[in-house]
């Protein structure tokens, strides 16, 4: 008989929109009963100092529910990179999901994901996203996406171009790697890639299918000009 590995999923969670956790706790039930038995470990919710959306009674609610699922909480608001890093570094499984609060791919993505990385096909899994997501965003992100697609491969020389899916699995050797990044906003997806390709880790892109009620909302301009900074920086110490 073989063994079944182990999985922490981890969720960064800010300022989430209103029935967050109800979204969450049915996706989770949704992945937990498509797993082996025993494989999901802990679902570990980062609250990057969140202002808003994320009460004490939510928590409650949500951990009394959903046994699985642990809340993290520190209270400034540090960055989506720093929040995944936080919850990879506390996980004790063997494999690591990391995905966004809102869940926003169909379960069957993640456990497609694990099992990926628990057959040892790969280190690193990454979501690979199609034309049903992009005609899904607005022509100004659109047109962001493609364009860091397009950059990734002229200025880093990655093979996958598309590093911010939201939705990545690991083993050790990339959770090893995962906990080098040092990004600590959005693009720290990128640095990932980057590094895991330097290291030479074995990487697969997986198609995945966005939910249809999810919203994607444009970035604003004071983000696009923190992540523009991050760009060059990872240009410097690529």
């Amino acid at each position: 008989m073989s063994v079944v590995k182990t999985v922490d999923i981890i969720i960064p969670c800010f300022n989430p929109r209103n029935g967050w956790e109800q979204v969450l706790s049915e996706s989770i039930l949704k992945v937990k009963s498509r797993l082996p038995a025993g494989a999901l470990g802990s679902v570990i919710v980062v609250n990057d100092g969140s202002m808003s959306g994320v009460s004490d009674k939510i928590v409650a609610k949500l951990t009394t529910e959903t046994p699985e699922i642990k809340v993290i909480e520190y209270p400034k608001n540090m960055g989506k990179g720093y929040a995944v890093r936080k919850g990879i570094g506390l996980s004790e499984a063997e494999l690591q999901i990391y995905t966004d609060v809102d869940v926003p791919y169909v379960e069957e993505s993640m456990i497609r994901f694990y099992e990926v990385l628990a057959q040892g096909e790969c280190d690193v899994v990454v979501a690979s996203r199609g034309d049903s997501y992009y005609d899904s965003l607005s022509g100004f992100r659109r047109i962001l996406s493609k364009s860091l697609r397009w950059l990734n491969g002229l200025l880093f020389g990655l093979k996958i171009k598309d590093t911010q899916g939201g939705l990545k699995g690991m083993n050790t050797a990339g959770r090893k790697v995962f906990l080098q990044t040092q990004v600590n906003r959005y693009l720290f997806d990128l640095e990932f890639i980057q590094k895991a390709s330097k290291a030479g880790l074995q990487m697969m892109a997986i198609d995945v299918q966005l939910k249809p009620d999810i919203i994607l909302p444009s970035p604003s301009v004071t983000v696009l000009l923190k992540e523009l900074h991050n760009f060059i920086r990872l240009l410097i110490w690529r």
